[in-house]
């Protein structure tokens, strides 16, 4: 009888410890109703970006480094193994002329590198392989 008990005496406190825990997670990262969702990244173009498409022979005034060279830079940025830096794309972003160069994996894909395209500054990017 007190192995049984004990067994159930476990087994609640187990059980209290998964509610105690689920219990934490909702108060720390809120539950959804009471929150708006999250803003959705989309690969589409919005209003404050234009494309053009991406040569080697670039005469826009405003752009000083070729689409190649925004991908050698950007090809110094990627530690993935494996990852290599696709066809960058010419866009304004905020007024500024930006080479956005795709981080690809096996053909996917997984993120970008954002290469001012004045200086050759990376300026940053998105997405990327979670470790």
């Amino acid at each position: 009888m007190i192995k049984k008990s004990t067994r159930i005496l476990a087994l609640v406190g187990m059980m209290l410890t998964v509610l105690a825990v689920v219990a934490l997670a909702l108060v720390v990262f809120g539950s959804s109703e009471n929150n708006p969702p999250e803003e959705i990244i989309s690969t589409e173009n919005t209003n404050n970006t234009t494309t053009t498409n991406s040569t080697d022979n670039v005469n826009d005034d405003n752009v000083k480094i070729t689409p190649a060279e925004a991908q050698q830079i950007a090809e110094k940025y990627i530690k993935e193994v494996g990852a290599t830096a696709g066809t960058p794309k010419l866009d304004e972003i905020d007024g500024e002329m930006v080479y956005i160069v795709p981080v690809v994996i096996n053909g996917t894909t997984v993120g970008e590198i954002d290469i001012n395209a004045m200086t050759g500054e990376n300026m940053g990017g998105a997405g990327g392989v979670s470790v």
